[in-house]
């Protein structure tokens, strides 16, 4: 009789289990880095192209990020037969320590990554551009990091401009 009890358990659990509806998974938010825009941080000087260039990468380098990558898109365009098309400079940095730390958090928001600065020719001004990380974000330490990053973003195009930057 005790077989036939615990055998009769056993199937009512597995029925149980096997014709049971799943749970509806919770949904999850999406994540502000999967969601929210980029703020981009413009400024305009008198100094020459190859003057902010130049002290872009010194700016960036003296913040311990590394060039990682450079595209002269207004060089290449004038090699391909667009002649008179102005300087257009796009420049690829990171910092391999901020990107652990970030992946660590959240391993998508590292889509926003590497940080980026643009620079171009538009009449007699030479602009300078650069990419804010978002600074919304479900985990507060996301937050944090993203005004942190930015700051620095700030801190280097105050350097190029020699003027700070809000």
């Amino acid at each position: 009789m005790r077989q036939h009890c615990a055998l009769a358990t056993a199937l009512l659990l597995l029925a149980t289990c096997v014709f049971a509806e799943p749970a509806a998974p919770t949904p999850r938010p999406p994540l502000a880095s999967e969601t929210a825009a980029i703020t981009i941080l413009r400024a305009t000087t008198d100094k020459s192209f190859a003057d902010v260039i130049q002290e872009l990468d010194f700016a960036i380098t003296e913040h311990n990020y590394r060039i990682t990558g450079r595209n002269t898109i207004g060089k290449a365009l004038r090699k391909r037969g667009y002649e008179g098309f102005p300087d257009v400079e796009v420049i690829l940095f990171c910092s391999v320590e901020q990107a652990r730390e970030v992946l660590l958090l959240d391993p998508g928001y590292v889509a926003l990554m590497p940080c980026k600065a643009t620079v171009h020719e538009e009449g007699a001004q030479t602009v300078i551009s650069l990419n804010l990380l978002p600074e919304t974000h479900p985990d507060p330490r996301v937050v944090a990091f993203a005004q942190r990053v930015n700051g620095v973003m700030r801190e280097i195009l105050s350097f190029v401009l020699e003027r700070p930057v809000p």
